[in-house]
């Protein structure tokens, strides 16, 4: 799992650094063929996983295309100029990977000593 949470991050991180803009849109499918993975229903889910704990942290911003209420919804995950995931990508993009595996290890290691 470590080696595929790497390769999202360095994936989002590399997308963040190289942007032209004020913000940066993803999908998790598209994060997952930027990052070089397959595109299978279980890595998409896996890439969502861990962009939804980065939103949790507030790294990224997520944005639903559907109703909650549905069952089937695509999330569109925003990075914008203001969030602190930009200015560390901008700044040190291998820092900012080396950040966000930690931060996401933190998180997973808490939720194994909570169960």
């Amino acid at each position: 799992m470590e080696e595929y949470d790497l390769r999202i991050i360095r994936a989002l991180v590399d997308l963040v650094s190289k942007s032209r803009g004020k913000r940066v849109t993803i999908k998790a499918r598209s994060l997952l063929k930027f990052a070089g993975l397959n595109d299978k229903h279980s890595d998409i889910l896996k890439t969502a996983k861990v962009l939804g704990k980065l939103a949790s942290n507030g790294y990224v911003r997520v944005e639903s295309t559907k109703p909650v209420k549905t069952r089937s919804r695509v999330l569109r995950y925003i990075i914008t100029e203001s969030m602190e995931l930009w200015k560390m990508a901008k700044e040190n993009p291998n820092d900012a990977v080396n950040i966000l595996l930690k931060r996401l290890r933190d998180l997973s290691n808490y939720g194994e000593t909570q169960a």
